[in-house]
Formats: structure tokens, sequence, C-alpha cells
């Protein structure tokens, strides 16, 4: 596939510029609305949303817009980052083209509005005043009134809270209504997982769009772009006389680009495959051995995929055993879009800090804890750490004390597989040596103590935890608490748990047994915390404890395999 030329359309300045077609086709089109759906490395925020942002600016000076993301530490860690990289790669330079965080320079053109308050906010040397949200706490930004909306992973958005958003959109027609762009959204994302509990709203779009329209836009764009080439090649030889009767053509057209434009949606899915100049063919085999075939689908073909309910290893899990509003947004006031964000506990709304904590482990080259609390009726999951080898669990352990150092009560229970300690006399003591981690570190008390909740224990067979899991996730047994863990905080455990497979195995009297598929575990290391069974092995520790299990037994749901050592 060839990168062609495009010529900015942004105003009288043109300058040749290289682009995918897809990036061609969104510039020439320019929509009021675009929703697109690409797959990775096809630069949805550095690129598309970084260049089509500076123009929506330029259009609209002295506009308010806002830059929404499903948590505030989503927004300051990865998106913003990435927005303004793509800025800077485009020739926007901080302190000169934009500020963060702060009041602009008095050369700075001004906001139509008086702005209180800079935190989290990009101020452009246009007058623009991007803020910087999240959906976790909309209330705060429907108050409020911008001109253009956007958003990046898409998929990540809950449409209920854009709801609410919606209304914001509004203000100042008699400044702006003259702008394609007012009123606008600009949404991309990768193409949504419903398995991984993605909403995939954006897909709704698509009925928004007049195809006719788009195409009528696109034509008058070309056209527009063609005249820009002959302004350039016409400038190149000095040809002053022919770039005045040009420049009265880009007039008309322009107009007519507008007019063609008015109120359009454009809604697009497209593959990774609209990179391909530039990632080439070794990123694509890399990408298949790495992701495999079902997840290459998704995040690379941008192909819808679904896993049906009777094939998942935890059928009866819901959106209800999540929530997403587990996180203080006031915490992260006092960072900087541009600081190093320090997580912490002390950002979690439902913890008890005067409360022990509990952790459920699973041991290996990738290690991975799910941390919570038992609080009324409920079992919360707030945080998940993992590590990867060459890490191990003296890392875990620093990663535990780190997030959690502000807690009070420094006791954890901790409950992991039993074979965490079945080597402790002949090989490694994982458990032991976790806890160790946890309590001393550099030889120095933490303050933590660690209790040891599986020694003794049994092994848990995957169809006895198939069992407990699938009645305490029904809600049907009273005795048992209802879960509730963070979708945030633990969006890798909640992948694992969405993504697990039945595996049924038939011995030779064809006795059918339920397992697990644990293919996923050949995952590269750095794919295992999202897409493999490892951390559904943490919840289960977590869940399948004796206090638990013994309820379910006194109703005779079924018995574990060895009660005496459990």
């Amino acid at each position: 596939m060839s990168r062609r030329t495009r010529v900015s359309l942004d105003d009288d300045r043109v300058t040749g510029q290289y682009a995918s077609w897809i990036k061609m086709a969104i510039d020439l089109i320019a929509p009021k609305n675009l929703y697109l759906i690409a797959g990775r490395a096809t630069a949805k925020t550095s690129d598309i949303i970084a260049e089509r942002s500076q123009t929506i600016c330029r259009d609209m000076q002295h506009s308010k817009m806002v830059f929404v993301s499903d948590t505030y530490v989503n927004a300051l860690k990865n998106i913003t980052p990435t927005l303004i990289e793509g800025w800077n790669r485009k020739g926007w330079m901080e302190g000169i083209h934009y500020v963060t965080d702060k009041k602009p320079p008095d050369h700075f053109k001004k906001c139509y509005k008086p702005v209180e308050s800079f935190k989290h906010t990009i101020y452009t040397y246009l007058g623009n005043l991007f803020t910087i949200g999240s959906l976790d706490q909309p209330s705060g930004l429907a108050g409020d009134s911008f001109q253009h909306r956007f958003g990046d992973e898409a998929r990540l958005l809950k449409k209920s809270k854009l709801d609410k958003l919606t209304p914001a959109l509004r203000g100042e027609y008699a400044q702006f209504g003259t702008s394609v762009f007012y009123r606008g959204n600009t949404f991309t994302t990768d193409m949504p997982n419903i398995l991984l509990g993605d909403d995939d709203w954006i897909m709704s779009q698509e009925k928004n769009m007049d195809l006719q329209q788009v195409k009528d836009a696109l034509q008058v764009g070309l056209v527009l772009n063609q005249i820009k080439t002959e302004v350039l090649a016409a400038v190149q030889v000095k040809d002053q006389k022919k770039v005045e009767n040009l420049k009265r053509q880009l007039v008309k057209w322009t107009m007519k680009w507008t007019q063609a434009r008015k109120d359009l949606t454009f809604f697009y899915v497209v593959s990774s495959f609209v990179n391909v100049d530039i990632l080439t063919d070794g990123f694509f085999g890399d990408s298949l051995k790495a992701l495999g075939i079902e997840e290459f689908k998704s995040a690379i073909l941008s192909l819808k995929i679904n896993l049906k309910k009777g094939e998942k290893f935890y059928g009866s899990l819901g959106e209800h055993h999540f929530y997403d509003d587990g996180v203080i947004s006031s915490y992260y006031d006092k960072f900087s879009l541009t600081d190093e964000i320090e997580e912490s506990s002390l950002a979690l709304r439902y913890i008890n800090h005067h409360q022990k904590l509990e952790a459920g482990v699973d041991f290996g080259d990738q290690c991975s804890m799910i941390t919570g609390q038992p609080i009324g009726n409920y079992l919360y999951g707030f945080k998940e750490i993992h590590t990867l080898a060459p890490e191990n669990e003296i890392q875990l352990g620093k990663k535990f004390t780190e997030f959690y150092k502000y807690h009070k009560v420094k006791i954890l229970d901790m409950y992991y597989d039993r074979s965490g300690n079945q080597n402790a006399k002949t090989k490694r003591d994982w458990a032991t040596a976790l806890k160790n981690a946890i309590e001393y570190q550099d030889g120095i008390s933490t303050g933590w103590t660690v209790n040891l909740m599986s020694l003794n224990q049994a092994t848990i067979s995957q169809e006895e935890e198939y069992n407990f899991v699938k009645t305490m996730m029904a809600e049907t047994n009273p005795d048992l608490p209802k879960l509730k863990i963070d979708k945030f905080q633990c969006k890798c455990m909640k992948s694992s748990l969405e993504l697990t497979k039945i595996k049924i195995k038939v011995d030779k009297n064809g006795s059918k047994t339920i397992h697990k598929d644990k293919s996923s575990e050949s995952l590269p290391l750095l794919l295992r915390p999202m897409y493999s069974t490892n951390y559904s092995d943490a919840f289960k520790y977590w869940v399948y404890r004796r206090s638990f299990v013994d309820r379910v037994n006194t109703a005779g749901s079924y018995t574990t395999s060895d009660p005496t050592t459990f």
C-alpha cells in the first residue's frame, strides 16, 4: 500500500503531508462527528486525534473542549501524554503553542469564557481550553459547557455515562455555530471486545452516517486538495498571478466543502493493515504469534469476536459483579498532566483503612495477586498486582507495600495455591518468601503481618472451583458474600475471568470432568496478565477458602476432595 501526499486544508498555509489513506480520508471529509474503530498501531491518538484537534482549534478559536477517559489514571498516565506527543511531532511546542495545568501567557488568545481553574487542563495559543475529565466522575463535567468532545479507547467508555455528558455540548452558538465542528464528537478505539466487558456503543453510530453525504464531502475535499496542490506548484515556480487565481477558487470550494460537511457523521472500521507501510509484514507475523488467532482477529483485524456463555468457565460472571466508581478522582488533583503518577490505596473509595486486608495469590513466572476486603455481605476486590519473570515475589511484595503504605491496620490474610508451601523443605517456598518480602525489606520491618491461610490445604480441583464459583456468582446462596470487583483497578483479572474457557475431559471409562482451558498460559509473558488464566487462579485462591466452602458444603452442593486437610 503506497502512502500518498495530502495538502493541508487547515488554513491558507499550503504544505505537503504524507499520510495513510484512512488519515487522508478523515482529513478530506473532516466531519462534525468522527467515530473510528481501528486496529492497534494505527496512531489513533498521536496522529488522527492530535491533528484533528489542531484543526478544530484553528476553526473554533477561543472555544472550550473536553477530552474524556474512563478514569483519571488512564487519562493522566496514557492518553494525555500520547496526545501531547502527537502535537509535538506536528509542530506544537509546550510553552509556545500550549501550556498544561497553569494560566496561559498573556500573549495567548483568551478563551470565550473565564477560566476558574487550570488544573488538568491544556490551554492553546488560539484560546482553546481542553478539560481532561473522567467518566468515573461525570457529574463534574455535565455542569460545564463545551463546543467539542474527544475520547480515545471508546470501548472503555460506558454509554450511560457519556449520555450524562452530552447536554454539556452547548453554548455560544452565535460565536461558534458557523463551524462544522460545533457540538461535534471525535471518538476512536480498538474493536470493542464484549468478552472483556467493553462497551460497544460506538458500533451503533454507523446508523447515523449518511453515506451519500460522506461521498459528497470527500469529492469536494478532493477538489479542494487538488486546488491546493496547484497552489503549491505555483508557489514553487513563483507564478504569483496563478496563485491569486487559485486562491479565489479556494474560497469558492471551501464554502462548498463547509456546506457538504454540515452535521456530517463519519463512522468507519479499519484494520491495522492500513498502516502496513510503517509496520511492515514482521509486525503482523509477530502479533499473530504473540496474541493468538482470537485476539489477533479483534486487536489487529478489527473483527468482532464472540464467546458463547456455555463455553465460559465463569459463565455466571456478569457486569453486576464489577463497579466503576472505585477511585476518588480528587486524589489525583495534586498531580499535573506531566507528573509521574503515584498510585495509592488512598484513592480507593470503598476501602476500610482500619480493617485488615485479604489477598489471593498465584505463583509462577507470572505472580498474580488480587487484594480486597469483606465489607458487609460483599467481598470487595480493590487492586490487582503482578510481576513477570525475572521479577519474582520480592518485587511483588514491594509493589504491595508501596501501594498500601498508608493502610492503617497492616495485617494481610493471604490465600494461595498449596504448592506455595509444598516445597518449603526441599525447594523454594513461594508463600513464605512473599510473606517475608512484605514483612521485611532491606532488613527492616515494614510493620506488616502476613497470615498464611492455606497451610495444609488440599488440592482444589478445577471442577470443584467451577461448581463453587458458579454458586457464588449466581448469588443463590445467602450464606456466601457477593462479589464486587473494581473493573479498572482489576482489569487484568476481569479480562482473565471473562476469557477463561471450559475444557471437558473424558477418561477411559467415559466419565466427563470439567477443567479450565489453560493453553493461554503459554502466551508470551507480556500478554499473560490480560489474556491468560493466571489471574483467574489468584481469584480462585481468594474466594475458595474454608470458611466459604463450608457454607456451600452444608447446603449439600458438593464436597472438597479432602476436607480433613483443607
